[in-house]
């Protein structure tokens, strides 16, 4: 039980008192959903780009898409017309991921600014101390691959997932590890080390990893196939993240796992990413999903939908409450 006891007295944490007070979590989720609103929208200017390239220029190989387009609109079919205009939207080639995960770069450093600028917390606050950053993220990452490779062979063993050898562009497989790198980073910059660590600045720490968990889990509500396991799912991620950073005063382990988790799904598996899709001509192997029942399956949300993440990623908890010890020194 001695693990369990979380001390308080997290340097990071600590630190982040020291500067300015907190408010109250609701008050604190606020200001958090306006920053966020910033970040995304600095965020989406380069996929934006790219995107709007992308679709001038499916348009301009078809003629024939606008003059239906007009059609439609003229026949009074909105319903149509939208539909015509959303097939631009599908089947987004892999660089326009790409040029996504890499944006988030931009989110972060709004969150960072913010965070230096407003609350006049230092980057130690955030978990960005440059001390054992390499060792804590190399030991983050071994923890995600054991993570996300024992979820995706209980798939297999429930029946759910047929995993096979596929072909893949090795350049679009490099890349997306290093979008996953920026991605996993950003967002746990973002949920753990300025929302969870603000709202430990006046309030309990297991209220902070809750409300924290809560906030990131429901981020994830537009997705495809998200429901109630789902939601659990990632609330449990969303803990072992919060207690891992804190635990270990850094968000460097947190951000691996985070990335590598993403990054191993999608890209060594071939599994969509929380309903996201998987990376097309970048996946290592193919995954195939059986006709299962939707708890083992996780339907359109993928596996992180289905049971085999719960069993995993409450292991995890146990063993980040139980077994991780907390560092202590800054």
């Amino acid at each position: 039980m001695k693990n369990f006891v979380l001390s308080r007295e997290v340097p990071m944490l600590v630190e982040a008192r020291a500067r300015k007070k907190g408010f109250i979590p609701i008050l604190e989720v606020l200001i958090f959903f306006a920053v966020l609103i910033v970040a995304s929208s600095v965020q989406g200017i380069p996929t934006a780009i790219v995107t709007g390239a992308h679709v001038l220029n499916k348009v301009s190989a078809d003629p024939a898409f606008l003059s239906t387009a007009q059609t439609l609109l003229n026949s009074g079919d909105i319903t149509g017309y939208f539909d015509h205009i959303m097939k631009l939207m599908q089947d987004l080639p892999s660089w326009v991921t790409i040029v996504n995960l890499f944006a988030t770069v931009l989110s972060t450093i709004v969150v960072i600014l913010f965070c230096r600028v407003i609350q006049k917390r230092r980057y130690t606050s955030l978990g960005l101390g440059l001390r054992r950053a390499v060792p804590e993220y190399l030991l983050g990452a071994v923890l995600g691959i054991a993570m996300i490779s024992a979820t995706a062979l209980l798939g297999v063993a429930f029946g759910a997932i047929k995993l096979s050898f596929a072909k893949f562009n090795v350049w679009l497989f490099l890349l997306f590890m290093l979008g996953y790198f920026f991605q996993g980073m950003s967002e746990e910059v973002m949920c753990r080390g300025y929302l969870m660590v603000s709202i430990t600045r006046r309030n309990n720490m297991w209220r902070a990893v809750l409300v924290s968990s809560l906030v990131f889990s429901l981020l994830h509500l537009f997705n495809p196939g998200y429901g109630i396991l789902p939601f659990i799912n990632i609330l449990l991620c969303g803990a072992v993240f919060g207690i891992y950073a804190l635990k270990r005063n850094s968000m460097g382990g947190a951000c691996a796992i985070h990335s590598v988790w993403n990054f191993f799904q999608g890209n060594f598996f071939g599994i969509s990413v929380s309903g996201t899709g998987a990376g097309e001509n970048a996946s290592v192997m193919h995954a195939e999903m059986l006709d299962a029942p939707k708890l083992l399956t996780g339907g359109d949300f993928g596996i992180e939908g289905s049971i085999a993440t719960t069993i995993v990623m409450a292991a995890a908890l146990v063993i980040v409450l139980f077994v991780l010890p907390q560092r202590k020194e800054a």
